[in-house]
């Protein structure tokens, strides 16, 4: 990536969660820690290593805040567990920024093989509801799983894009829960998998029909510019869906491929019931579902927005030629009124220029005599004329600058821009404080 990202903190100030448990002899204990210093410590000691499962949790504060970890507190995490470099393209999706980008990036999903151990990583985008319950935002979560056959040992971390996330929550219970199908669940090695699309994946119906109920009421044709914003819009977001879905079919389709039957042969180790092989599948046909109706709403927005759009076409069109109509009967009434000016010009010009007092009649002889000073008349004309000509020439080939000149200055401020620079955090010093790879 060019551009630097900051994606730790220097003081973990969000809810950060590690979980282990250990099964031996029939009994299942388990223990927790909640903050960065007690989970730096117990990572640190002797009996480090003593577990089954080890679950982490890591977040956000917000979705567009780092990751609430410290840099050295997630090598710890690495170096311990001896992760794969792609663990640490999972924390790069997770940043400070002040704009919306890479608003439809997911990491894609990677397996690793070392031995007996295998690791998976991915990240996936959902829709959730806000915190109020009326608007929808777009999330992503990220995963890294590595498990050991041989020693049937299991390392999940979770990373969310907000505290106390679903999948959090989820995999907290099932962590916690002291019932009897919960260490057998435990050791299932695709239990993770299954709480995170559990908990984010079904939300995807639900955000279409809320997507399709704002279709709804513009599919009637009512003909507004603010109409066809919302159609484009919702037409942008509809886009989206499709490409979301296909890479949480992708991630399901290989889980499915790591996980499945056609794994026991290859010696892969303890593989899941039929039951939980069949809900991955079950949720890559529903994200095949998801998709296709997305796609087809996306295809009626299009349609919908491209006949509002000739349809505003067509009345700006009719406005137009109403227009055109309207100045042509002005030229004709301004082509009438210069024939009129014309006919009576020359007529108006000599009762105009006789009746000046540069002529007068002598009663004497009968004539008509002028004065001498008449010269002063002729000269002001030819000057004035000139005058009158030049500044016409001038302002025809310099009418953009006096236009722009003579037109209103009108002052935007950008309330957009000074806000984001006024909550902007560290400036220019943000660094991506992801160890090299």
């Amino acid at each position: 990536m060019s551009q630097p990202r900051r994606c730790f903190v220097e003081e973990v100030a969000g809810p950060i969660k590690l979980i282990d448990i250990l099964h031996r002899d029939g009994a299942t204990s388990r223990r927790q820690w909640s903050t960065a210093d007690e989970i730096e410590v117990h990572l640190n000691s002797a009996d480090c290593d003593k577990y089954s499962h080890r679950f982490a949790s890591i977040c956000q504060r917000t979705s567009w805040s780092p990751l609430q970890i410290t840099q050295p507190l997630l090598e710890l995490l690495v170096s311990k567990h001896d992760a794969h470099d792609s663990f640490r393209d999972i924390t790069s999706c997770f940043y400070y920024r002040n704009d919306d980008v890479e608003e439809n990036y997911c990491q894609p999903v990677t397996i690793n093989r070392t031995g007996t151990t295998t690791e998976i990583s991915y990240t996936i985008r959902y829709p959730e509801l806000k915190s109020g319950g009326r608007e929808w935002a777009l999330r992503q979560s990220g995963l890294y799983h590595s498990f050991d056959t041989a020693t049937a040992k299991s390392v999940s971390v979770l990373f969310s894009c907000t505290p106390n996330s679903a999948a959090h929550q989820k995999a907290k219970e099932l962590l916690l829960a002291g019932g009897d199908d919960a260490p057998a669940k435990l050791r299932n090695p695709s239990w993770i998998h299954e709480v995170l699309f559990a908990a984010y994946y079904p939300a995807w119906r639900p955000y279409i029909a809320s997507l399709e109920l704002k279709l709804l009421p513009i599919e009637p044709l009512r003909v507004g510019y603010d109409n066809l914003s919302a159609l484009v819009s919702l037409e942008n977001r509809f886009l989206q869906i499709p490409q979301f879905l296909s890479h949480g079919e992708d991630v399901l389709r290989e889980l499915v491929s790591v996980f499945g039957q056609d794994r026991a042969a290859a010696g892969v180790g303890p593989l899941p019931t039929a039951a939980v092989v069949l809900q991955l599948e079950n949720y890559r046909r529903r994200a095949q579902a998801c998709s296709r109706t997305a796609t087809s709403l996306h295809r009626r927005s299009q349609t919908t927005a491209q006949l509002l759009s000739d349809t505003l076409s067509f009345g700006d069109q009719i406005v137009a030629k109403e227009q055109n109509g309207s100045m042509l009967q002005l030229n004709k009434s301004a082509v009438f009124l210069t024939t009129l000016t014309l006919f009576y010009l020359p007529a108006s010009f000599v009762a105009t220029f006789f009746g000046m007092n540069f002529f007068d009649l002598d009663q004497q002889v009968g004539r008509i005599v002028s004065t001498p000073t008449i010269w002063i008349y002729i000269v002001t004309s030819i000057a004035l004329t000139a005058m009158t000509f030049s500044v016409y020439y001038w302002v025809l080939h310099h009418d953009d600058s006096v236009v722009r000149r003579m037109s209103p200055k009108v002052h935007i401020v950008d309330w957009r821009g000074l806000t984001r620079r006024l909550t902007m955090k560290g400036g220019n010093r943000m660094k991506f404080e992801s160890a090299p790879v």
